[in-house]
Protein backbone atom coordinates (compact mmCIF):
# COMPACT_ATOMS: atom_id res chain seq x y z
CA UNK A 1 0.00 0.00 0.00
CA UNK A 2 1.18 3.31 -1.10
CA UNK A 3 1.45 6.46 1.39
CA UNK A 4 0.97 9.78 -0.42
CA UNK A 5 1.34 13.72 0.29
CA UNK A 6 -0.46 16.67 0.54
CA UNK A 7 -0.11 20.67 1.21
CA UNK A 8 -1.37 21.78 4.30
CA UNK A 9 -2.20 24.60 6.48
CA UNK A 10 0.26 25.32 9.30
CA UNK A 11 -0.31 24.23 12.89
CA UNK A 12 2.80 25.09 15.68
CA UNK A 13 3.79 22.84 17.76
CA UNK A 14 1.56 19.86 16.91
CA UNK A 15 2.77 16.67 13.97
CA UNK A 16 0.47 18.28 11.09
CA UNK A 17 -2.23 15.29 9.43
CA UNK A 18 -1.30 13.93 6.56
CA UNK A 19 -4.10 13.89 4.09
CA UNK A 20 -3.50 11.48 1.06
CA UNK A 21 -2.81 13.38 -2.52
CA UNK A 22 0.31 12.06 -4.31
CA UNK A 23 1.81 8.64 -4.30
CA UNK A 24 5.48 8.89 -2.85
CA UNK A 25 6.23 6.23 -0.31
CA UNK A 26 5.32 2.36 0.03
CA UNK A 27 4.27 1.86 3.72
CA UNK A 28 7.32 0.51 5.06
CA UNK A 29 11.44 1.74 4.68
CA UNK A 30 13.02 -0.49 1.83
CA UNK A 31 16.50 -0.69 1.86
CA UNK A 32 16.36 0.32 -1.70
CA UNK A 33 14.55 3.59 -0.73
CA UNK A 34 16.71 4.30 2.38
CA UNK A 35 20.12 3.29 0.58
CA UNK A 36 19.59 5.76 -2.76
CA UNK A 37 22.35 8.12 -2.77
CA UNK A 38 20.14 10.39 -5.61
CA UNK A 39 20.27 14.29 -4.61
CA UNK A 40 16.99 15.06 -6.20
CA UNK A 41 16.29 19.10 -6.76
CA UNK A 42 13.43 20.95 -5.31
CA UNK A 43 10.39 21.08 -7.41
CA UNK A 44 6.85 20.87 -7.35
CA UNK A 45 6.66 16.95 -6.50
CA UNK A 46 8.62 17.76 -2.90
CA UNK A 47 7.24 19.64 -0.45
CA UNK A 48 8.30 22.41 1.65
CA UNK A 49 9.67 21.53 5.63
CA UNK A 50 7.16 24.24 6.78
CA UNK A 51 3.92 22.87 5.56
CA UNK A 52 4.67 19.82 8.25
CA UNK A 53 7.14 21.77 11.37
CA UNK A 54 6.49 25.23 10.45
CA UNK A 55 7.69 26.16 14.18
CA UNK A 56 10.89 24.99 14.12
CA UNK A 57 12.06 27.64 11.56
CA UNK A 58 13.27 30.05 14.94
CA UNK A 59 17.43 30.66 14.75
CA UNK A 60 16.38 31.73 18.13
CA UNK A 61 15.30 28.43 19.67
CA UNK A 62 16.48 25.96 17.58
CA UNK A 63 19.32 24.23 16.18
CA UNK A 64 20.09 21.60 13.32
CA UNK A 65 21.27 18.92 14.25
CA UNK A 66 21.73 16.47 10.55
CA UNK A 67 23.64 13.34 12.41
CA UNK A 68 26.30 11.54 9.42
CA UNK A 69 27.97 8.35 9.31
CA UNK A 70 31.07 7.98 11.21
CA UNK A 71 34.90 7.96 9.37
CA UNK A 72 35.27 4.55 11.48
CA UNK A 73 31.40 3.30 10.00
CA UNK A 74 29.23 4.41 12.98
CA UNK A 75 25.85 5.28 11.11
CA UNK A 76 23.26 7.69 13.04
CA UNK A 77 20.71 5.54 11.01
CA UNK A 78 21.26 2.18 12.84
CA UNK A 79 21.23 3.97 16.26
CA UNK A 80 17.71 5.50 15.47
CA UNK A 81 16.06 2.19 14.65
CA UNK A 82 17.66 0.11 17.69
CA UNK A 83 16.17 2.81 20.58
CA UNK A 84 15.48 5.80 21.57
CA UNK A 85 18.53 5.41 24.20
CA UNK A 86 21.16 4.73 21.29
CA UNK A 87 20.12 7.86 19.38
CA UNK A 88 19.98 10.19 22.19
CA UNK A 89 23.59 9.12 23.13
CA UNK A 90 24.33 10.89 19.18
CA UNK A 91 23.06 14.17 21.06
CA UNK A 92 25.49 14.64 23.33
CA UNK A 93 28.72 15.37 22.30
CA UNK A 94 29.18 19.74 22.83
CA UNK A 95 32.23 19.97 20.56
CA UNK A 96 35.49 20.51 20.91
CA UNK A 97 36.79 24.14 20.69
CA UNK A 98 33.49 25.68 20.44
CA UNK A 99 30.19 24.61 21.16
CA UNK A 100 27.66 22.89 18.80
CA UNK A 101 24.74 23.78 19.93
CA UNK A 102 24.21 27.10 21.38
CA UNK A 103 20.24 26.97 21.48
CA UNK A 104 17.51 25.13 24.08
CA UNK A 105 16.73 22.65 21.05
CA UNK A 106 18.14 20.28 18.77
CA UNK A 107 16.13 19.39 15.68
CA UNK A 108 17.73 15.80 15.11
CA UNK A 109 17.95 13.92 11.42
CA UNK A 110 20.35 10.52 10.84
CA UNK A 111 21.68 10.36 7.40
CA UNK A 112 20.27 7.39 5.76
CA UNK A 113 23.03 8.14 2.85
CA UNK A 114 24.32 11.00 0.98
CA UNK A 115 21.76 14.09 1.09
CA UNK A 116 18.92 11.88 2.75
CA UNK A 117 18.42 11.99 6.28
CA UNK A 118 15.57 10.71 8.54
CA UNK A 119 14.01 12.21 11.13
CA UNK A 120 14.48 11.54 14.76
CA UNK A 121 13.13 13.95 17.22
CA UNK A 122 13.83 17.09 18.96
CA UNK A 123 15.67 17.07 22.18
CA UNK A 124 15.82 19.61 24.58
CA UNK A 125 19.28 20.75 26.52
CA UNK A 126 19.21 20.13 29.89
CA UNK A 127 22.65 20.74 31.18
CA UNK A 128 25.45 21.84 29.71
CA UNK A 129 28.97 20.82 30.82
CA UNK A 130 32.71 20.26 29.47
CA UNK A 131 31.73 16.88 28.91
CA UNK A 132 29.14 17.24 26.67
CA UNK A 133 25.09 17.61 26.98
CA UNK A 134 22.51 16.16 28.94
CA UNK A 135 19.11 16.05 27.02
CA UNK A 136 15.84 14.64 26.38
CA UNK A 137 12.95 14.12 24.39
CA UNK A 138 10.14 16.61 23.38
CA UNK A 139 6.92 15.34 22.55
CA UNK A 140 6.97 17.39 19.48
CA UNK A 141 6.30 15.72 16.53
CA UNK A 142 7.07 12.47 17.44
CA UNK A 143 4.84 10.90 14.79
CA UNK A 144 7.25 11.64 12.60
CA UNK A 145 10.19 10.39 13.90
CA UNK A 146 11.70 7.10 11.46
CA UNK A 147 9.03 8.69 8.96
CA UNK A 148 9.96 11.82 7.63
CA UNK A 149 12.53 12.03 4.77
CA UNK A 150 14.51 14.84 4.33
CA UNK A 151 16.32 15.57 1.21
CA UNK A 152 19.10 18.31 2.00
CA UNK A 153 20.85 20.64 -0.66
CA UNK A 154 23.06 22.61 1.09
CA UNK A 155 26.67 22.24 2.33
CA UNK A 156 27.39 18.14 3.14
CA UNK A 157 31.04 18.33 3.69
CA UNK A 158 31.95 17.55 7.03
CA UNK A 159 29.22 20.31 9.25
CA UNK A 160 26.65 18.54 10.85
CA UNK A 161 25.14 21.41 12.87
CA UNK A 162 22.89 24.39 10.97
CA UNK A 163 20.39 27.03 11.73
CA UNK A 164 16.67 26.22 10.74
CA UNK A 165 16.75 29.20 8.21
CA UNK A 166 19.53 27.69 6.29
CA UNK A 167 18.06 23.90 6.87
CA UNK A 168 14.24 25.24 5.93
CA UNK A 169 16.27 27.19 2.33
CA UNK A 170 18.05 24.05 1.43
CA UNK A 171 16.03 21.44 1.92
CA UNK A 172 12.79 19.65 0.91
CA UNK A 173 10.73 17.07 2.43
CA UNK A 174 10.49 14.35 0.32
CA UNK A 175 8.40 11.68 1.34
CA UNK A 176 7.10 10.19 4.85
CA UNK A 177 6.99 6.55 5.51
CA UNK A 178 3.50 4.80 6.96
CA UNK A 179 5.40 3.14 9.58
CA UNK A 180 8.46 3.93 11.48
CA UNK A 181 12.15 2.54 10.14
CA UNK A 182 12.95 -0.25 11.91
CA UNK A 183 16.12 -1.65 9.83
CA UNK A 184 17.18 -2.11 6.68
CA UNK A 185 15.11 -4.47 4.46
CA UNK A 186 16.54 -8.74 3.35
CA UNK A 187 18.23 -8.42 0.15
CA UNK A 188 20.08 -11.80 -0.24
CA UNK A 189 22.76 -13.75 1.45
CA UNK A 190 25.37 -12.79 -0.94
CA UNK A 191 24.99 -8.89 -0.09
CA UNK A 192 25.72 -9.61 4.00
CA UNK A 193 28.52 -7.73 4.49
CA UNK A 194 27.19 -6.27 7.69
CA UNK A 195 28.76 -4.55 10.95
CA UNK A 196 28.07 -5.55 14.77
CA UNK A 197 25.86 -2.56 14.98
CA UNK A 198 23.68 -3.44 12.38
CA UNK A 199 23.24 -7.08 12.91
CA UNK A 200 22.12 -6.13 16.39
CA UNK A 201 19.39 -3.90 15.05
CA UNK A 202 17.84 -6.26 13.11
CA UNK A 203 18.21 -8.88 15.77
CA UNK A 204 16.79 -6.67 18.91
CA UNK A 205 14.08 -5.69 16.39
CA UNK A 206 12.95 -9.05 15.29
CA UNK A 207 13.02 -8.37 11.71
CA UNK A 208 10.34 -10.72 9.75
CA UNK A 209 12.49 -10.52 6.22
CA UNK A 210 15.79 -11.14 7.87
CA UNK A 211 14.42 -13.77 10.43
CA UNK A 212 12.80 -16.07 7.75
CA UNK A 213 15.23 -15.86 5.70
CA UNK A 214 18.31 -16.42 8.02
CA UNK A 215 16.56 -19.12 10.12
CA UNK A 216 15.53 -21.26 7.33
CA UNK A 217 19.10 -22.17 6.11
CA UNK A 218 22.17 -23.46 7.99
CA UNK A 219 25.23 -22.37 6.52
CA UNK A 220 29.26 -21.54 7.32
CA UNK A 221 29.49 -17.56 8.35
CA UNK A 222 32.32 -15.38 8.78
CA UNK A 223 33.27 -12.43 11.54
CA UNK A 224 36.04 -10.31 10.52
CA UNK A 225 37.65 -7.54 13.03
CA UNK A 226 38.38 -4.64 11.48
CA UNK A 227 41.27 -3.25 13.93
CA UNK A 228 43.70 -6.48 13.13
CA UNK A 229 42.22 -8.33 10.23
CA UNK A 230 41.65 -11.93 11.90
CA UNK A 231 38.83 -13.50 10.95
CA UNK A 232 36.58 -16.22 12.74
CA UNK A 233 35.12 -19.06 10.39
CA UNK A 234 31.38 -20.83 11.90
CA UNK A 235 29.23 -22.88 10.98
CA UNK A 236 25.48 -22.48 12.34
CA UNK A 237 22.68 -25.79 12.29
CA UNK A 238 19.96 -27.01 14.24
CA UNK A 239 16.87 -25.20 15.21
CA UNK A 240 16.93 -21.33 13.75
CA UNK A 241 19.72 -21.85 11.67
CA UNK A 242 21.97 -18.51 10.89
CA UNK A 243 19.69 -16.40 12.87
CA UNK A 244 19.70 -18.55 16.18
CA UNK A 245 23.26 -18.36 15.71
CA UNK A 246 23.75 -14.67 15.18
CA UNK A 247 21.79 -14.12 17.91
CA UNK A 248 24.16 -15.45 20.22
CA UNK A 249 26.90 -13.26 19.26
CA UNK A 250 24.18 -10.32 19.62
CA UNK A 251 23.28 -10.98 23.24
CA UNK A 252 26.22 -12.40 24.02
CA UNK A 253 29.41 -10.82 22.02
CA UNK A 254 31.68 -14.19 21.79
CA UNK A 255 28.75 -16.72 20.90
CA UNK A 256 31.14 -18.92 23.78
CA UNK A 257 33.88 -19.17 21.28
CA UNK A 258 37.04 -19.45 23.56
CA UNK A 259 38.84 -17.03 21.20
CA UNK A 260 36.76 -14.85 21.31
CA UNK A 261 35.86 -15.10 24.62
CA UNK A 262 39.78 -14.45 26.20
CA UNK A 263 39.25 -11.32 23.49
CA UNK A 264 36.16 -10.39 25.09
CA UNK A 265 37.70 -10.28 28.63
CA UNK A 266 40.54 -8.14 27.60
CA UNK A 267 38.37 -6.07 25.58
CA UNK A 268 34.81 -4.70 26.32
CA UNK A 269 31.51 -5.03 24.34
CA UNK A 270 31.95 -1.49 22.75
CA UNK A 271 35.18 -3.24 20.57
CA UNK A 272 32.95 -5.94 19.43
CA UNK A 273 30.46 -2.95 18.31
CA UNK A 274 33.26 -1.68 17.00
CA UNK A 275 35.09 -3.69 14.94
CA UNK A 276 32.87 -6.68 13.98
CA UNK A 277 31.28 -7.41 10.73
CA UNK A 278 29.33 -10.57 9.49
CA UNK A 279 29.26 -12.15 6.28
CA UNK A 280 28.17 -15.61 5.21
CA UNK A 281 30.48 -17.75 3.00
CA UNK A 282 28.20 -20.76 2.18
CA UNK A 283 24.28 -21.38 2.33
CA UNK A 284 23.61 -25.07 3.12
CA UNK A 285 20.09 -26.97 3.02
CA UNK A 286 18.41 -27.21 6.43
CA UNK A 287 18.26 -31.30 5.42
CA UNK A 288 22.06 -30.81 6.06
CA UNK A 289 23.39 -33.04 9.37
CA UNK A 290 25.59 -31.43 11.40
CA UNK A 291 28.91 -33.87 10.43
CA UNK A 292 27.96 -32.61 7.11
CA UNK A 293 27.56 -28.64 8.11
CA UNK A 294 30.74 -28.95 10.23
CA UNK A 295 32.79 -31.05 7.54
CA UNK A 296 32.20 -27.74 5.24
CA UNK A 297 33.31 -25.52 8.69
CA UNK A 298 36.66 -27.23 8.51
CA UNK A 299 37.25 -27.03 5.13
CA UNK A 300 36.76 -22.90 5.13
CA UNK A 301 38.95 -22.22 8.22
CA UNK A 302 41.56 -24.36 5.76
CA UNK A 303 41.28 -22.19 2.70
CA UNK A 304 41.47 -19.28 5.37
CA UNK A 305 43.64 -19.90 7.56
CA UNK A 306 41.82 -18.93 10.58
CA UNK A 307 43.46 -21.53 12.67
CA UNK A 308 46.88 -20.14 11.98
CA UNK A 309 46.32 -16.47 11.43
CA UNK A 310 42.66 -15.73 12.98
CA UNK A 311 40.60 -16.44 15.80
CA UNK A 312 39.96 -20.35 15.94
CA UNK A 313 41.20 -22.60 17.73
CA UNK A 314 39.96 -26.22 16.33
Amino acid sequence: MLKQLTRIAKKPNKSPKLTPTRTDFTSNATAAQLSSPLCLKKGQDNMNIDQFMPDLNDDSRFRFHLAKTEPEGARPLDALAKSDNDWLGWQIYSGNKRERFVKEYIVSFAQISGCKFLFGGIFRIVDRSKDGYRVEYTDQYTDLIGRLILNYTGDNSRTTCFTPGYVFSNSFVQGIYESRYRGEQFKSFEEINHSFWAIEVIIKNDLPDWKAALSSVFGIYLISDSSTGKHYVGSAYGEGGIWSRWASYVYSFHGNNADLIELFEKKDASYFKENFKFAILEILPATKSQAEVTSKESLWKEKLFTRQFGHNRN
